[in-house]
């Protein structure tokens, strides 16, 4: 199926397309989707807030990814696979912030355990970061991650990020990742 096709299918602004991959502007019809991915207590193991516990707060998180895309012209993007371009399989992409007074892009993955051990996070990083880097030049990209949280760790690495030398965190307490 071509892009245009899956744009036809699911209704969709698609972001980028991979390999086995499509990525997509996230709409207020996700929330159920959101909240499979974010209530879930697996995806939510080294999260300190938890895994949300109602569809109110999908909503909440849903709204602010939305409206990232008008405003920065980038944003977080829902993950299918080019096989079942309606399903929601995962979150991931680039958002626009501050740290440190510094612009930079936050990377985020957040995938249904279905999803895991297939390569999907990385794919669909590496698919986000072609689009919007580009667009962007200049902009480094940095990932937060909890010290314990090893797999997202080893994923950060392999997409080229390594955690700040002198182990400086953020206001969580998160392990800053930039760029290499």
């Amino acid at each position: 199926m071509t892009t245009a096709e899956q744009a036809v299918v699911t209704g969709r602004t698609i972001v980028a397309v991979s390999e086995r991959l499509v990525l997509t502007r996230p709409q207020e019809g996700d929330a159920e989707a959101m909240f499979a991915i974010h209530g879930d207590p697996e995806t939510n193991r080294y999260n300190p807030d938890g895994p949300q516990r109602d569809i109110a707060q999908a909503r909440e998180q849903l709204a602010g990814f939305v409206a990232d895309w008008p405003r920065d012209g980038v944003g977080y993007c829902m993950v299918s696979t080019r096989e079942e371009p309606e399903v929601v399989i995962g979150v991931a992409g680039l958002f626009l912030h501050s740290l440190d007074g510094e612009p930079v892009f936050n990377l985020y993955y957040r995938f249904r355990p279905s999803a895991w051990g297939k390569g999907y996070a990385a794919e669909a990083c590496r698919a986000a970061m072609a689009e919007a880097l580009p667009r962007f030049p200049g902009i480094p990209v940095t990932a937060l991650i909890r010290e314990d949280n090893l797999p997202s760790r080893r994923l950060a690495g392999r997409l080229g990020l390594v955690a700040d030398p002198d182990g400086r965190v953020d206001h969580e307490d998160r392990l800053i990742h930039r760029m290499a």
